[in-house]
Protein backbone atom coordinates (compact mmCIF):
# COMPACT_ATOMS: atom_id res chain seq x y z
CA UNK A 1 0.00 0.00 0.00
CA UNK A 2 1.25 3.51 -1.00
CA UNK A 3 1.78 5.86 1.63
CA UNK A 4 -1.16 8.83 1.70
CA UNK A 5 0.45 11.79 -0.04
CA UNK A 6 -1.42 14.51 2.43
CA UNK A 7 -1.22 13.18 5.76
CA UNK A 8 -3.91 14.11 7.86
CA UNK A 9 -2.91 15.16 11.12
CA UNK A 10 -5.38 14.56 14.22
CA UNK A 11 -4.90 16.42 17.49
CA UNK A 12 -6.94 16.95 20.79
CA UNK A 13 -6.41 18.44 24.26
CA UNK A 14 -6.66 16.30 26.97
CA UNK A 15 -6.92 17.89 30.89
CA UNK A 16 -4.21 16.39 33.27
CA UNK A 17 -5.34 16.76 36.66
CA UNK A 18 -2.69 16.74 40.00
CA UNK A 19 -3.58 13.49 41.41
CA UNK A 20 -3.49 14.82 44.74
CA UNK A 21 -5.11 17.87 44.06
CA UNK A 22 -8.40 18.41 41.81
CA UNK A 23 -7.82 22.48 41.85
CA UNK A 24 -3.91 21.87 39.74
CA UNK A 25 -4.17 21.22 36.40
CA UNK A 26 -1.76 21.21 33.22
CA UNK A 27 -3.59 20.71 29.57
CA UNK A 28 -1.93 17.71 27.09
CA UNK A 29 -1.36 18.13 23.23
CA UNK A 30 -1.92 14.59 21.98
CA UNK A 31 -0.83 14.95 18.07
CA UNK A 32 -1.16 11.46 15.86
CA UNK A 33 0.33 11.80 12.01
CA UNK A 34 0.08 8.75 9.89
CA UNK A 35 3.08 9.58 8.67
CA UNK A 36 4.78 8.46 11.88
CA UNK A 37 2.22 5.45 12.41
CA UNK A 38 3.58 4.02 15.66
CA UNK A 39 4.04 7.21 17.69
CA UNK A 40 1.89 10.17 19.52
CA UNK A 41 3.77 13.28 19.97
CA UNK A 42 2.93 14.61 23.68
CA UNK A 43 3.20 18.47 24.82
CA UNK A 44 2.43 18.84 28.38
CA UNK A 45 1.62 22.70 28.88
CA UNK A 46 2.88 24.28 32.36
CA UNK A 47 5.58 22.02 32.21
CA UNK A 48 6.67 22.56 28.52
CA UNK A 49 7.54 19.70 27.88
CA UNK A 50 7.06 17.46 24.27
CA UNK A 51 7.72 13.50 24.33
CA UNK A 52 6.82 10.46 22.03
CA UNK A 53 4.95 7.76 23.11
CA UNK A 54 4.11 4.61 21.29
CA UNK A 55 0.39 4.18 20.53
CA UNK A 56 0.49 0.79 21.48
CA UNK A 57 1.83 1.86 25.18
CA UNK A 58 -1.13 4.57 25.63
CA UNK A 59 -3.46 1.97 24.60
CA UNK A 60 -1.94 -0.75 27.10
CA UNK A 61 -1.69 1.96 29.83
CA UNK A 62 -5.81 2.27 30.00
CA UNK A 63 -6.11 -1.85 31.07
CA UNK A 64 -2.99 -2.34 32.95
CA UNK A 65 0.61 -0.83 33.94
CA UNK A 66 2.54 0.09 30.50
CA UNK A 67 5.73 2.03 30.42
CA UNK A 68 7.75 4.38 28.00
CA UNK A 69 10.68 6.30 28.60
CA UNK A 70 10.09 8.61 31.91
CA UNK A 71 6.21 8.01 31.41
CA UNK A 72 4.37 5.51 33.22
CA UNK A 73 0.77 4.73 32.39
CA UNK A 74 -2.22 2.36 34.46
CA UNK A 75 -5.75 2.33 35.73
CA UNK A 76 -6.01 4.34 38.22
CA UNK A 77 -8.87 1.91 39.66
CA UNK A 78 -11.69 4.11 39.05
CA UNK A 79 -12.86 2.94 34.81
CA UNK A 80 -13.38 7.20 34.36
CA UNK A 81 -9.37 7.91 35.10
CA UNK A 82 -5.75 6.77 33.99
CA UNK A 83 -3.02 7.80 35.96
CA UNK A 84 0.32 8.98 34.17
CA UNK A 85 3.49 9.45 36.50
CA UNK A 86 6.39 11.39 34.86
CA UNK A 87 9.63 10.93 35.97
CA UNK A 88 11.60 13.38 34.81
CA UNK A 89 12.75 14.31 37.92
CA UNK A 90 13.38 10.99 40.13
CA UNK A 91 12.93 12.81 43.16
CA UNK A 92 9.84 14.68 42.55
CA UNK A 93 7.36 12.22 39.90
CA UNK A 94 4.29 14.39 39.07
CA UNK A 95 0.91 12.21 38.76
CA UNK A 96 -1.37 13.42 36.79
CA UNK A 97 -4.97 11.83 36.06
CA UNK A 98 -6.99 12.31 32.45
CA UNK A 99 -9.94 10.99 31.61
CA UNK A 100 -10.19 7.45 29.43
CA UNK A 101 -12.98 7.93 27.99
CA UNK A 102 -10.93 10.62 26.01
CA UNK A 103 -7.89 9.00 25.84
CA UNK A 104 -9.42 5.86 24.24
CA UNK A 105 -12.06 8.42 22.08
CA UNK A 106 -8.18 9.94 20.40
CA UNK A 107 -6.84 6.27 20.06
CA UNK A 108 -10.12 5.02 18.83
CA UNK A 109 -9.82 7.89 15.45
CA UNK A 110 -5.78 6.83 15.53
CA UNK A 111 -6.95 3.63 14.59
CA UNK A 112 -9.33 4.62 12.11
CA UNK A 113 -6.55 6.55 10.11
CA UNK A 114 -3.98 3.63 10.14
CA UNK A 115 -5.54 0.38 11.76
CA UNK A 116 -3.08 -1.70 14.66
CA UNK A 117 -1.02 -4.20 12.47
CA UNK A 118 -0.50 -1.90 9.51
CA UNK A 119 1.62 0.51 10.59
CA UNK A 120 4.36 -0.76 8.53
CA UNK A 121 2.71 -0.17 5.02
CA UNK A 122 2.91 3.77 6.06
CA UNK A 123 6.15 3.93 5.75
CA UNK A 124 8.03 4.83 2.74
CA UNK A 125 10.98 2.67 3.11
CA UNK A 126 13.40 3.78 0.07
CA UNK A 127 12.63 7.60 1.51
CA UNK A 128 13.63 6.20 5.22
CA UNK A 129 16.56 4.52 3.90
CA UNK A 130 17.71 7.86 1.51
CA UNK A 131 17.32 9.94 4.42
CA UNK A 132 19.76 7.81 6.77
CA UNK A 133 22.44 7.63 4.16
CA UNK A 134 22.27 11.59 3.90
CA UNK A 135 22.39 11.59 7.32
CA UNK A 136 25.51 9.58 7.44
CA UNK A 137 27.59 11.12 4.62
CA UNK A 138 26.48 14.73 5.98
CA UNK A 139 27.16 14.79 9.51
CA UNK A 140 25.73 17.36 11.22
CA UNK A 141 28.44 19.69 14.02
CA UNK A 142 28.05 18.20 17.32
CA UNK A 143 26.47 14.88 16.06
CA UNK A 144 27.95 11.62 16.87
CA UNK A 145 31.67 11.18 19.07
Amino acid sequence: MEPDPTPVKLSTVLPLWQADDNSKYLSAWLHYCPDDPWFVRVHVGGVVVSFEVPRDVLAKGLDEPATCDDLQIRPSGEPMWTLWTLRWNPDEPLMFRLPAANLRGFLAETYKLVPPGTEESRIDWDAEIELLFEEAANPSEGDGP
